[in-house]
């Protein structure tokens, strides 16, 4: 992955990273979205730039989801069809808000 964008929107962290979450950069792809967590009752991962998710990334939406501890706090938005497959077949998807 070349870059994982934050923003903060209120008590809304919006994730939008770029290119790959794999096991190479799953755990600073974690760290930044858990120094950013503070405060926040929602999590959108804009998924618009993102080609593939390992097992590591689904690590951190699942732990994110923890994090918040609210269900649908996880929002995951402009999924492509192949990221949406994945996140169906592993069940993650029945614990997110799907944009």
């Amino acid at each position: 992955m070349s870059a994982f964008n934050t923003t903060i929107d209120g008590t809304t962290l919006l994730v939008a990273p770029v290119g790959q979450i794999d096991a190479s950069n799953a755990p600073a792809f974690q760290d930044e979205v858990n120094e950013s967590l503070a405060g926040k009752s929602k999590v959108v991962f804009d998924f618009a730039n993102l080609e593939y998710i390992s097992s590591a990334g689904l690590r951190v939406l699942l732990a994110t989801q923890k994090a918040l501890g609210a269900p649908g706090a996880v929002h995951v938005r402009n999924a492509s069809a192949d990221i949406m497959e994945v996140l169906t077949v592993t069940k993650l998807a029945q614990f997110m808000t799907i944009e």
